[in-house]
């Protein structure tokens, strides 16, 4: 038997696979972070990619306003923040023409004491922050080549320089994050985000893929659009260290970005597994993130096979909407009952579509200590106990089933 050790939540947990049958452990590669983060930011931003150096950007700008990640992603907003604030203070644009505005899509509100773990207590002090809210304070931006209506945040379209931060890691349908995705959807609008997001009925979408997704090119207009000037992203390890940091032009920079990243994530495989443990690490908030992991088990398992997903999902499903949805059997119904719906999260919806598709696919089970099983059954899925328990009920169905293992789906790109 072989022995493996799969992250859950804080803790650990050890299964145990028939040799014969094990196809491998397939993880990022294990990358130390830099030794002092907040000088890789620096080095970052004076020496930027496919644009001036965020100094010389900023000089003569009369204010400006800083995009964050909201508290579903692990950017690391509390280091690079008040390196952003320092280059733009010295460039001559001081603290009281900052604005930092947290772009959370369509995701919920964070409370005061979530925006000080994001943010620390330097940047709130220091400067305004305000949460965009996908319903309100929007200015029409024009239409996109694909006829989306565009409407973005208002403070942002009105900055004279805007910046925006952000975390590059396999998407499951932009192909990577980080970039573009500040503004859209992190700034803009309701009806703005869902007609984007819906670009996933072409199929043209998916996890790593940038050239010919509908859903990364739009957004990459908008960005254009909008002129984001400048963008800040990382690329950081399992333990969400910092490795390495791109600064720049929102293309330029976020392409050398992800052209690193996929040394990172990129994780080759000998075939296809007819069992997949895809466990959720580190995106264990709730089911809506820990899904992710579901999105990148596809890519691995056969057709007819199972994914085995392990999550302790903190905060339950995470949204009402994607528990409702998902109690629909046909995805194809799911997209058709949006239609003209505003008082539900319509990117919910989409979300729900995909992993809709994949239960076509595979045999769904869940491990979760924050679902209650009732719950798991709404949704269509199969709960069990433990990942052993869950293995081992398969295995006896098919005794000779190849079985991969990916302790961090959500941040892995496989490549088989």
């Amino acid at each position: 038997m072989k022995a493996v050790i799969i992250p859950y939540g804080d803790s650990e947990v050890e299964v145990k696979i028939k040799e014969r049958g094990f196809l491998g452990f397939f993880s990022p590669k294990d990358v130390s972070g830099v030794e002092n983060e907040t000088e890789e930011v620096k080095k970052s931003i004076r020496h930027s990619i496919g644009s001036e150096s965020l100094f010389d950007m900023a000089n003569g700008r009369k204010n400006a306003v800083v995009i964050t990640s909201d508290i579903t992603r692990s950017t690391k907003d509390k280091v690079m923040v008040p390196v952003i604030l320092d280059e733009l203070n010295n460039a001559g644009i001081p603290d009281e023409k900052i604005r930092v505005v947290i772009g959370r899509g369509q995701h919920r509100e964070m409370s005061r004491d979530e925006i000080l773990a994001k943010l620390g207590g330097e940047v709130v002090n220091r400067v305004k922050v305000s949460q965009h809210d996908p319903d309100r304070n929007l200015v029409y931006m024009g239409e996109t080549v694909r006829g989306n209506k565009v409407f973005v945040n208002r403070e942002v379209v009105e900055a004279d320089l805007k910046i925006s931060t952000g975390n590059i890691v396999p998407h499951r349908y932009a192909g990577w994050g980080g970039g573009a995705k500040s503004i859209l959807p992190g700034v803009s609008s309701r009806s703005t985000i869902f007609t984007n997001h819906l670009y996933v009925r072409t199929g043209e979408t998916g996890l790593g893929k940038l050239k010919g997704n509908p859903v990364r090119e739009e957004m990459e207009e908008v960005a254009g659009i909008v002129g984001l000037d400048f963008v800040v992203n990382t690329v950081m390890n399992v333990e969400n260290e910092i490795l390495r940091v791109f600064s720049g032009g929102f293309l330029e920079a976020h392409r050398a970005g992800v052209k690193y990243a996929k040394e990172v994530f990129g994780v080759k495989l000998p075939s296809k597994a007819e069992i997949v443990l895809a466990n959720s690490n580190p995106m264990d908030i709730d089911f809506y993130q820990a899904s992710k992991a579901l999105e990148v088990a596809e890519s691995v398992v056969e057709d007819g096979g199972t994914v085995i997903m392990s999550s302790p999902c903190y905060e339950g499903v995470g949204s009402k909407d994607f528990e409702k949805f998902l109690s629909i059997e046909d995805p194809e119904q799911i997209l058709d009952g949006l239609s003209g719906k505003t008082n539900v999260n319509l990117v919910v919806g989409v979300i729900a579509y995909l992993i809709a598709k994949i239960r076509e696919k595979a045999e769904i089970i869940i491990v979760s200590d924050g679902l209650r099983e009732e719950v798991i059954k709404k949704m269509k899925f199969k709960p069990f106990k433990s990942i052993q328990e869950a293995l081992n009920n398969t295995l006896k169905q098919n005794p000779h089933a190849k079985v991969a293992v990916l302790p961090y789906a959500p941040v892995t790109l496989p490549l088989i």
